[in-house]
């Protein structure tokens, strides 16, 4: 996962950027005092950023019906970062922390693919290292190229002298024609963000009864259940009529997973026991968040047997276990003595081989995959110094070490902000690809899911999917959680992204990055609160879970016979008194039971 890339500033803006309804410009309270003066935020006067020769700018005079000017940005190219193409201006007064801010503009735009309208990302932030981001709003405008209003509420996260800060329009989503018009930014001092004008965030395909849905829904019911009939014979062999027989799923064939907290594991208090609860009720599928990291694993020996302790838990209580991660491969997640191998390439060659060796081992008769390679568009500095070629040794060593363990190549691109291309997501696939190409026994593509403003519609989720089929390996949803401050929009995103991901054939299973309020790195995101009651996500996630439960009790015909259509997976049969074990596969089964005298 890639927690450190969401500094705790951001945290505290999308918390403080309560969902407020959306209100009229004539709305705006009176009483506040403009953060940027006007004549400042005229087209002409605003600064452009064009990643170098990727965009050009213009001023378009009487854009909007009302005569306003607009500036427009046309961008070409790809950039490496979102913010490498930008409009922006410095504050012309001073901000205290904890300030209530309203900015409101009007946006519209195209993407140059013809699909879809254009996507900017509404910034206030220092104008400074480290650019202290009190808010970052995504939007995306209407794919008919109409102007659309925005007026997004938020706090101040600092003080800020004039010029401290930055309001900043980031562009670098796409290949698109976007424009700007009639920015304000306003300061309603120490107050409450209550009655103050916000447009909610939301995504396309939320709306029940969407068609996408309907869609989705239909390809559960062909490629997640099969056929299964079952005869009941007595001991000589003859059909038992009107017997009552109860099929009920026991595991599911989908991973529905979690990151599990090793110290709530093997803890004693009551805390740990209803945690274990929990975990084992819920899920068949468990990652250790830390634990096997390894700076974690080489810096503090003395939590190694935990870490072993909570596997063999987790095997034991029928959780199917991943393992992550083999090789982050950036100098942030490397322990101090590895790092000081950087010049000395045999040396780092053989560390690397030793560690994939010695957690292949330690894990071989629990861990059923393993992220062998994680987030490596961020963190390069290990194929910087070995070269590309050593990602395919690294696979190669751990095949070797688990040959019957799944391999993956783990990263955060595909389907996150907006599902928009970037040159993350092109290096994601390009990895991948070389993978393959060079030979690497990879056997799954990991993709993360932490969500935050930019929610990507199931539509453009499905296709991501579908496009990533492409390579014919195994798809997991590795780390899950959606960040907005609306608990209706985080709730219904969950279910739409379940729906989607449960509804594509290529994956496997969905790892939520925790599931308790107190063990969790976004504990907005928690299934459970502190007192161990559903937040309103849960409460989703439980009714999903519900609706994709198989659980039926039915009487047998004249030939002991009972058919029915149920959820892939692993059964529990109960007739009279016995239990016995069924398993049911993508192609159906038929079984026979036979009851003894």
């Amino acid at each position: 996962m890639f927690f450190y890339k969401l500094p705790f500033y951001l945290i505290v803006a999308l918390i403080s950027a309560t969902s407020i309804a959306f209100a009229d410009r004539q709305q705006l309270p009176e009483g506040g005092t403009r953060v940027i003066e006007a004549e400042s935020l005229t087209p002409e006067k605003l600064n452009v950023n064009t990643g170098g020769k990727l965009a050009s700018h213009s001023v378009q005079a009487n854009a909007s019906d009302d005569g306003a000017s607009s500036i427009r940005v046309d961008i070409t190219g790809q950039p490496k970062n979102t913010w490498d193409i930008s409009v922006n201006r410095k504050t012309t007064a001073a901000v205290n922390k904890d300030d209530a801010l309203v900015a409101s503009f009007w946006v519209r735009g195209k993407a140059k693919s013809g699909q879809g309208g254009g996507v900017t990302e509404f910034v206030f932030e220092k104008s400074g290292t480290p650019y202290t981001k009190s808010i970052q709003y995504l939007v995306e405008t209407p794919v008919d190229g109409s102007w659309q209003h925005y007026w997004v509420a938020f706090k101040s996260l600092e003080d800020y002298d004039a010029g401290g800060a930055l309001m900043n329009f980031q562009m670098g989503y796409l290949k698109q024609e976007i424009e700007v018009a009639k920015i304000e930014l306003w300061d309603f001092g120490q107050r409450s963000l209550e009655g103050l004008p916000h447009t909610p965030l939301s995504y396309i395909g939320r709306a029940e009864g969407a068609q996408w849905r309907k869609e989705a829904f239909d390809r559960i019911e062909k490629i997640r259940k099969a056929d299964l009939e079952i005869k009941v014979v007595d001991s000589d062999g003859s059909p038992m009529a009107n017997q009552s027989v109860r099929v009920k799923l026991d595991r599911h064939a989908f991973g529905f997973g979690t990151a599990a907290n090793s110290w709530k594991i093997m803890g004693q208090d009551e805390d740990s026991a209803k945690y274990r609860a929990i975990l084992k009720e819920n899920f068949n599928l468990g990652v250790i968040e830390n634990g096997l990291k390894w700076p974690f694993w080489d810096e503090k020996p003395e939590y190694r047997q935990q870490t072993i302790d909570t596997l063999h838990w987790l095997k034991d209580n029928n959780l199917k276990v991943r393992g992550h991660v083999m090789v982050w491969p950036g100098q942030y997640h490397l322990p101090l003595w590895v790092k000081s191998l950087k010049d000395n390439p045999a040396a780092l060659k053989g560390a690397l081989g030793s560690r994939i060796r010695e957690m292949s081992y330690l894990t071989k008769s629990i861990a059923r995959d393993w992220d062998v390679i994680n987030e490596g568009f961020d963190n390069h500095e290990l194929m910087d110094a070995l070269g590309d070629e050593a990602m395919v040794q690294w696979f190669k060593e751990a095949d070797a070490a688990l040959p019957d363990c799944d391999l993956y190549y783990n990263d955060y691109a595909a389907l996150v902000r907006g599902g928009h291309p970037t040159a993350h997501k092109q290096h994601y696939e390009k990895t991948i690809k070389y993978l393959i190409d060079n030979g690497a026994p990879i056997d799954g593509i990991g993709i993360q899911g932490h969500f935050g403003s930019l929610l990507t519609p199931p539509h453009r989720i499905l296709q991501e999917l579908d496009h990533l089929s492409s390579f014919k390996k195994k798809i997991m949803i590795t780390e899950f959680d959606v960040i907005v401050p609306d608990e209706q929009l985080r709730s219904d995103f969950l279910r739409d992204f379940y729906i989607s991901c449960f509804s594509h054939e290529a994956v496997h299973g969905i790892v939520s990055w925790g599931f308790w309020s107190e063990n969790h790195w976004m504990p907005l995101a928690a299934f459970y609160n502190k007192d161990w009651t559903l937040t309103k996500l849960g409460k989703q996630w439980k009714q999903l879970k519900t609706q994709w439960q198989t659980d039926e009790t039915l009487t047998t015909d004249s030939n002991g016979v009972v058919k029915l259509r149920g959820f892939i997976g692993d059964y529990k049969v109960d007739v009279g008194e016995k239990t016995f074990d069924v398993v049911l596969p993508k192609s159906g089964d038929d079984v026979e039971i036979k009851i003894g005298q």
